[in-house]
C-alpha cells in the first residue's frame, strides 16, 4: 500500500475514534444530574423488597389507595439491577450507570450511521445528536426508559445491519433482547414495532421487484439482487413472531402483554382522560397544557422533514415508518419526545447525507463551503462539549435527590419518630416516602398511576383543587401526616393554606419547599408559626447552610419560602424574605404578595416597573390583568391578556384568567 493511502487510512481511523470519543463523552456528561422525579425511589423499594422476600411483587404492598391490588410489575428486572447498583455506590452510582447506558446507546447509533453513510456523516450525527439530547435532557430520568433507549439502539443497529447485508445472524439476538426488554419496561412493544417496520419495508421492496423484473440491469451494486427481499421478508416475519412471543415471556404472562395498550390509552388527549390532562409527561407537547411547550420540537420536526425531502427517492421505507410512528407518539405526550430524538436523529442524518451528495459538487467549487463542510461539524461538536461540561459543572451534588424535589427532611423527621400510620402526600412524593418509610408508614398515593382508576386519581386531585373537601376525606382515611410541596407543582398551595388554618392540623416543618403537617393533638412535634420572625430566620439559616456555595439554589429556596408566606397570608415575612433579592422572579413574587394583600396600587406599580424593563414579561402582564379585574377594568385586563398570549401563546395562567373573564362576561 502506498504511503499516501496509509496516511489517508490512518487519518480516517483517527477521525473515527475522535468522533466516537467525543460522542461518548458528550452523551455521558449530558446525563450528569441528580434524580429529579419520584419514580426511581419506588423502583428501588420494589427491588429491595423482591430481594428481601425472595419473590416477585404480584400485589401492591406500598400504598394505601392500591394496597393489596394486583400489580403487573414488568419492571422487576430493572428494579433488582437498580437496587444492586445502589447497594454498591448509592445514588451517585445510579447516575453514573445512567450515563453509561446513554453513552453506550449513542455509540451504537453512531455505528449504524457510519456503516450507512461514512465517517463524515458520523461526525455530523454526533453533533446533531448531542444537541438533541441536550435539548431533551430534562426527560433523561433515572427510570426503566434508560433500558428502552439502549435496546432501541441495539434493535436499530441489528435491523440496519440486516437491511444492508441480509445475514440471519443479525436478527438472532433480537428475540432474546425482547425477553429482557419485556421484563424491564412497559415500552417493550416498540421492539416488535421496529421489526414490523423493516418487515413492511422488505415486503414493499419485494413487491416492487415483482412489478419490475426487468430492472435488474439498472440496479446499483449496493442494492440486493432480485428475489432477495422475499427471503429477507421471511426472516423478518419469523423474527417478528418470536419477538411477539417473547413479550409474553414474563412472570405475569399475557397480563404484561396488555400493559403497553393500557399505557397508550392514558396518553390519548381528551377531556375525559384525567391522566393526559393532569400529568405533565402525558400532556401533548404542542398543546395549550399546564406546562410550556417543548420549544425545540418544532425545529426538530423541520429538520426531519427537510431530511426526507433531501433523500427523495432514496428514502428507506422502514425509516419513514419509524419516523412517522415516533412523531405520532411524541405529539401525544411529552415523555415520548426523547424516543423521537433518540431514533429519528440517526435517520435524519442518513437521509440528509444521501441527499447532500447531490450538492457536494456545487459545494466543492466554493472555498467557504469547503471550509464549513470540513471543519464546521468538528467545531460545532467541540462547542457543544464545552456547553455540556459547563452545564454539568453547575449541577448540584449527584449523591442525593435534586434540591426541592423530594421530601427529604419530612421523611427524616418521621423516620426518627416512633409509631406507624398513613400519609397523604403529593403523588410525586409518594415514591420517596415508600423508599424511606415503608413498612412503618404508607402514602395514600404515588406515581404508579397504572394501579389507580381514573375516578380514584380524579378524587385525589380534587383534594388539591377543592381543599374544603379534605376534611371529609380525612374522616374516612384518618391520615397521621400530610406532606405537600410548595413550588413544584404549585397546585397544592390551596390545601396547604387550608390545613394551616384548620384547628385539626398544625404545620410542624417547612424549609420553603416541603411542608409537613401533623394532627393538632400530636404532642411530639411543635407547630410552626410562619408569622414569627424567629421561624423565618431559622429556615433562612438552614438554606444558607445547605446551599452556601450556590447563590442560585439559595435564592430559589427564598422564593419558595416567600411563596409559602404569601399563601399563608404572612405578607410581612414574605417581604422580609424577598428583600435581598432583585431578580425578575423575586419582583414578580413581591407584586403577587401585594396583590394578595389587597395593595392594588403597590402591585400595579411593581408590575409596570417590570414591564419597563421587559415589555414581554408574561408574569407581569398577567399580574396587571388581575389588578385591572380587581379595579373593575375588564377592557384593560383583556388588553394585558392579549399581550401576554402574544408573548407566550401557551401560558396557562393567562388562559385561565381569560377563561374566567369570558365566563364573567357571559354571565352578565
Amino acid at each position: 500500500m502506498r504511503p499516501a493511502s496509509l496516511l489517508r487510512n490512518a487519518w480516517r481511523s483517527a477521525r473515527s475514534r475522535a468522533t466516537a470519543a467525543a460522542l461518548f463523552t458528550g452523551a455521558f456528561v449530558v446525563g450528569l444530574a441528580p434524580p429529579t422525579d419520584g419514580d426511581v425511589w419506588w423502583h428501588l423499594a420494589a427491588g429491595r423488597e423482591i430481594l428481601r422476600t425472595g419473590s416477585l411483587l404480584r400485589v401492591d404492598p406500598f400504598s394505601v389507595s392500591a394496597g393489596g391490588r394486583p400489580w403487573v410489575d414488568v419492571h422487576w428486572l430493572f428494579q433488582i439491577a437498580a437496587y444492586a447498583v445502589f447497594w454498591v455506590g448509592g445514588v451517585t452510582a445510579l447516575v453514573l450507570a445512567k450515563c453509561l447506558l446513554v453513552a453506550a446507546g449513542a455509540l451504537l447509533l453512531r455505528k449504524a450511521v457510519e456503516r450507512e453513510a461514512g465517517a463524515r456523516a458520523a461526525l455530523w450525527f454526533a453533533t446533531v445528536f448531542l444537541a438533541a439530547l441536550f435539548a431533551a435532557r430534562s426527560l433523561l430520568l433515572l427510570r426503566p426508559v434508560l433500558v428502552t433507549l439502549a435496546l432501541l439502539a441495539l434493535f436499530f443497529v441489528q435491523l440496519e445491519r440486516f437491511r444492508r447485508e441480509g445475514r440471519w445472524s443479525a436478527l438472532l439476538p433480537l428475540p432474546l433482547l425482547q425477553v429482557a426488554w419485556a421484563n424491564c419496561q412497559g415500552l417493550f412493544a416498540l421492539g416488535p414495532a421496529f421489526v414490523g417496520a423493516y418487515l413492511l419495508g422488505s415486503w414493499a421492496a419485494a413487491r416492487s421487484d415483482r412489478r419490475s423484473p426487468t430492472a435488474s440491469a439498472d440496479r446499483s451494486p449496493a442494492q440486493p439482487p432480485l428475489g432477495v427481499h422475499r427471503h429477507r421478508g421471511r426472516a423478518l416475519a419469523v423474527t417478528l413472531a418470536l419477538c411477539i412471543v417473547a413479550c409474553c415471556a414474563t412472570p405475569y404472562g399475557l397480563r404484561s402483554a396488555w400493559l403497553p395498550l393500557e399505557l397508550f390509552g392514558r396518553l390519548l388527549p381528551g377531556h375525559g382522560n384525567v391522566y393526559a390532562a393532569n400529568v405533565v409527561e402525558n400532556a401533548p407537547p404542542l398543546a395549550h397544557s399546564m406546562a410550556a411547550p417543548v420549544w425545540h420540537l418544532k425545529w426538530f420536526f423541520a429538520f426531519l422533514v427537510v431530511s426526507f425531502a433531501l433523500a427523495g427517492r432514496r428514502v428507506v421505507l422502514a425509516h419513514a415508518l419509524l419516523a412517522a410512528a415516533l412523531v405520532f407518539l411524541a405529539l401525544l405526550g411529552n415523555r415520548n419526545v426523547l424516543l423521537l430524538y433518540w431514533i429519528a436523529t440517526p435517520i435524519a442524518v442518513m437521509n440528509s447525507w444521501r441527499g447532500a451528495q447531490r450538492l457536494t459538487a456545487l459545494a466543492r467549487r466554493r472555498r467557504g463551503a469547503r471550509i464549513v463542510a470540513r471543519w464546521g461539524p468538528g467545531a460545532a461538536c467541540a462547542a457543544l462539549l464545552v456547553l455540556l461540561f459547563g452545564t454539568a459543572w453547575n449541577e448540584p451534588a449527584l449523591g442525593r435527590p435534586a434540591p426541592f424535589r423530594a421530601p427529604t427532611e419530612s421523611a427524616r423527621i418521621l423516620r426518627e419518630r416512633p409509631g406507624t400510620g398513613t400519609i397523604f402526600a403529593a403523588d410525586e412524593y409518594g415514591g420517596y416516602l415508600i423508599w424511606n418509610l415503608y413498612p412503618r408508614y404508607r402514602p395514600y398515593m404515588d406515581t404508579r398511576l397504572v394501579l389507580r382508576t381514573a375516578s380514584e386519581f380524579a378524587e385525589y386531585l380534587d383534594m388539591a383543587d377543592h381543599p374544603d373537601r379534605f376534611d371529609d376525606f380525612q374522616r374516612t382515611h384518618d391520615f397521621a401526616y400530610v406532606i405537600l410541596p410548595v413550588a413544584y407543582p404549585d397546585r397544592y398551595l390551596g390545601l396547604i393554606a387550608h390545613l394551616y388554618s384548620s384547628p385539626r392540623w398544625k404545620l410542624v416543618f417547612t424549609d420553603g419547599a416541603e411542608t409537613l403537617f401533623a394532627k393538632s393533638d400530636d404532642t411530639g412535634l411543635d407547630g410552626y408559626d410562619m408569622g414569627a420572625p424567629a421561624n423565618t430566620d431559622r429556615v433562612l439559616r438552614a438554606l444558607d447552610r445547605q446551599f452556601g456555595d450556590s447563590a442560585r439554589l439559595r435564592d430559589a429556596g427564598r422564593l419558595g419560602l416567600a411563596t409559602l408566606d404569601i399563601t399563608l397570608r404572612e405578607f410581612g415575612e414574605a417581604e422580609r424574605v424577598l428583600a435581598p433579592l432583585a431578580s425578575p422572579e423575586a419582583r414578580a413574587l413581591r407584586a403577587r404578595g401585594r396583590l394578595a394583600a389587597g395593595d392594588l396600587l403597590g402591585a400595579r406599580g411593581l408590575g409596570e416597573l417590570a414591564l419597563k424593563e421587559d415589555q414581554r414579561d408574561v408574569r407581569s402582564l398577567n399580574l396587571l390583568a388581575l389588578v385591572s379585574l380587581r379595579q373593575g377594568e375588564p377592557g384593560s385586563a383583556l388588553t394585558y391578556l392579549r399581550r401576554s398570549l402574544a408573548a407566550d401563546p401557551f401560558d396557562v395562567e393567562a388562559e385561565r384568567i381569560l377563561s374566567s373573564l369570558e365566563e364573567h362576561a357571559d354571565a352578565h
